[in-house]
């Protein structure tokens, strides 16, 4: 069954939800073609977005629909710190699938999966750090 929450159907919302796509995208590009490929394989993958689209609706509330560049990086943040612990997760349990695909430690290893982990939990960081 197929749930669609009604804070998709806030104003604005599609357009928020795809900014924090694209942020989230970049936020995970490094000059290593490799680590970026890694890190970025759960985000293609797809998900609910729970995280930003929770921060997003806040601000929308809060703030007449409008969510402003920190907004957005804060949910990224977010989403990143998740992500980064679904890797560690799957090498702990051991496990092969996830949203649908291969788990990064599946396809590449678990040595891989712990550093791409890390790499997201530490770029969460730098980002939530950049707020102030």
């Amino acid at each position: 069954m197929n749930v669609t929450s009604p804070l998709l159907e806030l104003p604005l919302m599609a357009v928020d939800r795809d900014r924090v796509e694209v942020a989230l995208r970049s936020a995970v590009r490094t000059p290593d073609a490799y680590l970026t490929e890694i890190a970025s394989h759960l985000i293609v993958a797809g998900g609910k977005r729970l995280r930003p689209v929770l921060a997003v609706a806040a601000a929308q509330v809060g703030n007449d629909g409008a969510v402003s560049e920190n907004v957005i990086q804060g949910a990224i943040a977010c989403e990143l710190v998740h992500l980064g612990s679904l890797y560690h997760d799957d090498v702990m349990d051991e496990s092969t699938t996830r949203r649908g695909v291969e788990t990064v430690n599946a396809k590449w290893g678990n040595l891989q999966a712990i550093v791409a982990g890390d790499f997201l939990l530490a770029r969460a960081s730098e980002i939530a750090a950049s707020l102030g």
